[in-house]
C-alpha cells in the first residue's frame, strides 16, 4: 500500500474509515481503532509514513510516524540529542511545519501547531522548510517527590531576535506531568518588545500565574514554574542573540 491507496480507501469508506497506523511521537497521537469502530484500514506498512526525505536545499518531508530517533539522525537541528518531545514539536512548529492529512478521498494541509484530526483522517507527512538561523530554544525540567504533592515539571522556551532588536516568535510551553500548555500571556508580554533582559522576569511571573494555585500541590507547581521559565527564557535569549549577532540589554 502507498499513499494513493490510502486516498482510495479514504474515498471508499468516507467517515467510516479508521486508519491503523500506530503511534506518532511527533504529533502526540495514536491511531489504533477498536474492533467495530468503523472500517479499519491498516496503513502501518505504508513507507511514506515512516520515511524522511531531505532535499538539497535543506527542506524535508517527514513521515508523521517516524520515531524520534530517526529524526535525530536525519535532522539534528530539529531534534537535538537532549531535546524532549515537547521541544522537538515546538521546533517543528516554529519552522512553520505543515502536516498533510488524508481523509474522504482528498488531502488537506494544516499548521502543526493548530492540527486537529478527525476520526476518519490520517496525518501522513510533515513538510518543513530549511531550518532558519537565529532561533533560540532552551528547556528546563524538574521533578519533585513529595507524596501526593509530587509532580514532574518542564518548560520549553523559544524566541528570535529581529533585525531591529525585538523579541519575535516567542513561545513558552509548560509541561506538568505530561500535560503541555502554552503560557500565552507571558508570550504576549515579550512579543514585539525591544530586547531587554529586564522584561524576562515579568514574563516568568506571568507564566507562573497561568497555574491555578488552589491546593498545596498546585501552589508548589506555580512556585516552581517561575524560576524554570526565567532560566529557560534567559538561555533562549542568549542563544538567539548570539545567532543573530545582535546586541541586547
Amino acid at each position: 500500500m502507498n499513499l494513493r491507496d490510502v486516498n482510495n480507501a479514504a474515498f471508499l469508506h468516507r467517515e467510516r474509515a479508521r486508519f491503523r497506523a500506530g503511534t506518532s511521537a511527533l504529533l502526540g497521537l495514536a491511531l489504533d481503532p477498536a474492533p467495530g469502530d468503523g472500517v479499519a484500514v491498516d496503513v502501518a506498512d505504508v513507507p511514506e509514513l515512516r520515511h524522511i526525505a531531505v532535499s538539497a536545499t535543506g527542506s524535508a518531508t517527514i513521515g508523521a510516524f517516524v520515531s524520534l530517533e530517526q529524526l535525530r539522525a536525519a535532522l539534528p537541528a530539529l531534534a537535538p540529542p537532549d531535546a524532549a518531545l515537547a521541544g522537538v514539536r515546538m521546533r517543528l512548529a516554529l519552522q512553520d511545519a505543515r502536516v498533510t492529512v488524508y481523509g474522504l478521498g482528498r488531502t488537506r494541509t494544516a499548521a502543526l501547531e493548530h492540527l486537529t484530526i478527525a476520526a476518519h483522517e490520517l496525518p501522513a507527512t510533515i513538510d518543513v522548510a530549511a531550518v532558519r538561523e537565529g532561533l533560540g530554544i532552551a528547556e528546563r525540567r524538574r521533578t519533585t517527590n513529595d507524596g501526593t504533592a509530587s509532580f514532574a515539571l518542564g518548560t520549553t522556551a523559544a524566541l528570535r531576535v529581529s533585525l531591529l532588536g525585538r523579541f519575535q516568535q516567542v513561545r513558552i510551553f509548560i509541561d506538568v506531568d505530561g500535560d503541555a500548555r502554552r503560557a500565552t500571556t507571558a508570550e504576549a508580554r515579550l512579543e514585539g518588545e525591544r530586547c531587554d533582559r529586564d522584561l524576562i522576569p515579568e514574563a516568568a511571573r506571568l507564566a507562573a500565574a497561568s497555574i491555578t494555585a488552589d491546593d498545596a500541590r498546585s501552589s508548589a507547581i506555580a512556585r516552581a514554574i517561575q524560576p524554570l521559565v526565567l532560566a529557560a527564557l534567559r538561555d533562549a535569549f542568549e542563544e538567539a542573540r548570539k545567532a543573530r549577532g545582535a546586541p541586547g540589554r
